[in-house]
Order: structure tokens, then sequence, then C-alpha cells
């Protein structure tokens, strides 16, 4: 009965190895690459607009608006924007 479990055994294992040609070996090959991170500055300018609030010949109120801008064109747009923004709430600009 040894014998034939033995036989048995040894069958299986040959099916198992039998079914691949595979060696078992694992071959890594590694590619280095090198990245190379560009990093661009920008320098930022703050642009502002003052707004003074006034009614009735008297001032009632200033604020000022700012915010960061790459260059002088942005600005002006920025300010355009502020405004714009002025005009649609229904204040008269001068």
């Amino acid at each position: 009965m040894k014998k034939v479990i033995l036989l048995a055994a040894f069958g299986v294992a040959g099916l198992v190895n039998a079914k691949g040609n595979d060696t078992g070996k694992v071959i890594k090959t590694v590619e280095s690459t090198e990245a190379t991170t560009v990093q661009k500055t920008v320098a930022y300018q703050e642009c502002g607009v003052v707004v003074t609030y006034w009614s009735g010949g008297q001032v009632v109120g200033q604020e000022t608006i700012t915010s960061d801008q790459p260059d002088l064109q942005s600005c002006q747009n920025f300010q355009t924007g502020v405004k714009v923004a002025l005009w649609a709430a229904g204040f008269w600009l001068s």
C-alpha cells in the first residue's frame, strides 16, 4: 500500500512539472530613467483697485480690492473686471 501511495505522489508531481516549460527563474529588467523636473518661477505683482463710495457729496466708505497678477495686461483685465462688477451691482462709476 505504501508503494502505491508513493507512486501516485511521484506521478502527480511529474504531471505538475510537465504542464509548463517554466524553469522557475525570474528575470527582472530594471530600466533607469532620469526624470528632470523643471519648475518655472512666475513673479506675481499685487494689483489693486481703490473704490471710494460717495453719497450726497460725502464719502461714505472706501475699499481696496487686490489680486496677484503676473503682468500688466492681467492687472488691467482684473481692474476692468472689478469696474464691470461694480457697474452690474448698480453703482455709478466716474
